[in-house]
């Protein structure tokens, strides 16, 4: 069976309640996708950093807990694991980073990508400045070693003040990718007011030619590959965005580690996993 490796962010999410209590949750969909992985028996590995700090420790021990191989976790000692403070109750909250990175870029162990391997990317981290080009090196690396590279392209608009200073990353990290996850309102976000399939034929398209979309409040996948497109309706479910975003990438990697490559094979495991219980539990 190949493996799935996770190349993002690691940070500790706060969020705050009206009750005056907070929840707190590791990581992003990214993170959220690998322990999903992980849970379900995946053999499963994430590439990133955390500070040797209590924060990192608590972040690495729930990733080992959950099934997901943490030795290419770059655990640096000057700085401070991410924390971010958000509102549990409100999307609209704007959330705050607060963390403190080392000078100098990620610097983890390389692992031993093999053929057939699946390599998921994206986050902040891969458009970040001063991750950007390790994380290339090790995309091209794992591109060598014919592992199968997916780009989940996704931001917070708070850190990514003016979209052109990223878009060279951004392109670059289309590039790379074999397949790319993202979420309508992330394509908004990228591509301003143009729609789905207009960004994907006239922007996406010319670095990658597949693409799966994920619409939670439709509950909807559509998968673009060159000129063809398939869409999906999937089962109600009471998981938030987040947990059902996760689902579809978690269940995505499952299809492509299983080698499927079909796009209704992929779209069924992912809408599998998206309304799964397991995926409201992470």
């Amino acid at each position: 069976m190949n493996k799935v490796y996770f190349l993002g962010e690691l940070s500790l999410t706060v969020g705050l309640t009206t009750k005056g209590k907070a929840d707190l949750r590791v990581g992003d969909r990214l993170v959220l996708a690998a322990v999903l992985d992980g849970m379900m028996g995946v053999e499963t590995f994430f590439v990133g950093e955390a500070a040797a700090d209590v924060v990192g420790d608590f972040i690495v021990d729930y990733l080992n807990k959950n099934g997901v191989d943490t030795k290419s976790v770059d655990r640096y000692t000057e700085g401070a694991t991410a924390v971010t403070v958000g509102h549990s109750e409100r999307e609209d909250a704007k959330p705050i980073v607060h963390t403190s990175y080392p000078a100098e870029p990620v610097n983890p162990i390389w692992p031993k990508f093999e053929e057939g391997d699946v390599v998921v990317y994206g986050g902040y981290m891969a458009i970040d400045e001063r991750n950007h080009g390790a994380l290339l090196d090790l995309l091209k690396y794992a591109k060598n070693r014919k592992a199968y590279l997916v780009y989940v392209p996704y931001f917070e608009p708070s850190r990514v003040p003016r979209i052109t200073r990223v878009m060279p990353a951004e392109f670059e990290c289309l590039e790379m990718a074999d397949l790319i996850v993202s979420g309508v309102d992330d394509i908004a976000a990228i591509f301003p007011g143009e729609d789905t399939g207009v960004a994907f034929r006239d922007h996406i398209l010319f670095y990658c030619r597949r693409l799966l979309v994920t619409n939670y409040q439709e509950k909807k996948l559509h998968f673009f590959d060159g000129d063809a497109s398939w869409t999906k309706e999937c089962h109600p479910t009471t998981n938030s965005r987040l947990e059902w975003c996760a689902g579809v990438l978690a269940g995505t990697t499952r299809a492509l580690v299983e080698g499927m490559r079909d796009p209704d094979e992929i779209m069924n495991k992912a809408n599998e996993t998206a309304h799964s219980e397991i995926a409201g539990t992470v």
